[in-house]
């Protein structure tokens, strides 16, 4: 069960996940947006890093207004 079983009609919904990595490999991470009750349509992207997240403590940010998530 999800929350898009729960909130049916309601359902918005923005992940931030680190992939697993093979050794050797470049990091990724995906983002996923579902907004106003879909989540059948939705975004979902992915993007390679350009250093080892694991290294370091890092900060990460959305930058969320009324007319835009960044």
């Amino acid at each position: 069960m999800s929350n898009g079983d729960i909130f049916e009609k309601n359902h918005d919904e923005i992940d931030f996940e680190f992939l697993g990595n093979i050794r050797g490999k470049e990091w990724r991470i995906q983002t996923n947006i579902y907004g106003n009750g879909s989540t059948k349509v939705g975004r979902e992207e992915r993007y390679g890093l350009w250093f080892d997240p694991t290294d370091d403590f890092y900060q990460y940010s959305i930058l969320w207004t009324h007319t835009h998530i960044m």
